[in-house]
């Protein structure tokens, strides 16, 4: 048995096994390079798919930019609008309120004068009231001017002349004042004698 090792020829066999080593290496080293390559291709598609999602997310939000800055611009001419809106609704408002101050005024007055007075003229400027007219006597001038200031829809009253030409004119010539209040205030409410 010894000679029979001793015949035998390992080379061949050793050069098969560093020949299937070698295939096994390359085979090895080419599935290697090509899942490298399968995977930088892979990666450079998938970013070059994130890229072109971005470049589209872009040029969404430069539109939405656009949109926004022509928004913008027309926001000046927005403001002169609002601002002339608003000067419409002043004027709207304050004729309004100049209706409301003429009913105001002549329900107001039946309880304002009394009797022995007699108004020849009323002028209403804003919340102003100017009056004048004739007085019996100076007794009845006070009575109004009591009326007016107990009234909690009158402010500021102001008596600016009182006039008698002569001891022969029965009637007394005067001029007055007041500021008509819109609406009374709960803590201006004037008591009543």
């Amino acid at each position: 048995m010894s000679r029979m090792i001793a015949k035998v020829n390992l080379l061949p066999w050793r050069e098969e096994g560093r020949k299937r080593y070698r295939q096994r290496f390359g085979w090895m080293l080419g599935s290697a390079v090509f899942a490298i390559v399968l995977l930088v291709g892979m990666g450079g598609w998938l970013l070059d798919g994130q890229l072109a999602l971005q470049k589209g997310r872009n040029s969404r939000i430069d539109q939405e930019i656009t949109l926004l800055e022509n928004k913008l611009s027309l926001l000046p001419e927005m403001d002169v609008q609002r601002e002339a809106l608003l000067k419409r609704l002043s004027v709207i408002t304050d004729i309004q309120k100049g209706r409301n101050h003429i009913t105001q005024l002549l329900s107001l007055l039946p309880g304002l004068v009394p009797q022995g007075v007699y108004l020849e003229d009323i002028s209403l400027t804003g919340n102003r009231v100017k009056f004048s007219g004739r007085g019996e006597s100076n007794g009845h001038l006070a009575t109004l001017l009591a009326n007016a200031e107990q009234s909690e829809w009158v402010n500021d009253v102001t008596m600016h002349s009182i006039v008698r030409a002569n001891e022969k004119q029965a009637l007394i010539r005067f001029k007055a004042s007041f500021e008509l209040v819109s609406e009374p205030a709960a803590g201006n409410v004037k008591e009543r004698r």
